[in-house]
């Protein structure tokens, strides 16, 4: 009885009201990133800085807003940009991060990442998430879109995964270093005047 309370505790807190305009402001940004400040190199990269508030909804809100803000903003992103058909496949990476960079800064590092001293554990997050964005969930999912939607021919994967990982090894090394400043830089401008401001209203 008293863990379906604490449940229900956790899960109205994580939909509170100041939650939900913080995720609706994080899958604007998301869109915005994604759709209108980014470069289409290929069929298969993309160089954005798309993951940013992505990974800052995860840590500032919980696996679950970073699951949520990951997930609409690439769906709605989808529809404003006139690709027609939504892929899932292709939410693989931004999925995987709103929710690892969630869990980290909940169970792994068990700290708010507000004071100076946690800068290190930013970076080494998104770092660590930029990787596994860029060459297995991403890389995995972009290959996919490429063989099923563009090409339609599964048989050529294997080809078509090698070629999108030595493209991505020339650009998202530079895109993971510049999301670790940034994410890094924000978070401490934002976090703890605005964020845990708001969250411990909720």
């Amino acid at each position: 009885m008293e863990r379906n309370q604490n449940q229900k505790t956790a899960l109205k807190k994580t939909f509170s009201t100041q939650n939900l305009v913080m995720m609706a402001a994080l899958i604007a940004m998301q869109i915005i990133l994604a759709r209108f400040l980014s470069i289409q190199a290929s069929d298969t990269l993309r160089i954005s800085f798309e993951s940013i508030p992505v990974i800052l909804a995860g840590m500032w809100l919980g696996p679950i807003p970073g699951a949520i803000v990951a997930v609409v903003a690439d769906f709605l992103g989808t529809i404003l940009s006139g690709y027609g058909t939504w892929f899932p496949p292709l939410v693989l990476g931004p999925l995987s991060v709103g929710i690892l960079s969630g869990i980290s800064t909940k169970y792994i590092f068990r700290s708010p990442l507000a004071e100076t001293r946690d800068a290190w554990k930013v970076a080494v997050v998104v770092v660590i998430l930029g990787i596994l964005n860029s060459f297995v969930f991403g890389l995995i999912g972009s290959t996919l879109y490429s063989c099923i939607m563009v090409k339609q021919d599964t048989t050529i994967f294997w080809v078509l995964l090698g070629t999108n990982l030595v493209q991505r090894l020339a650009t998202k090394p530079l895109t993971i270093a510049v999301n670790a400043v940034v994410v890094t830089i924000v978070n401490r401008a934002v976090y703890k005047p605005v964020v845990r401001r708001l969250v411990s209203r909720a």
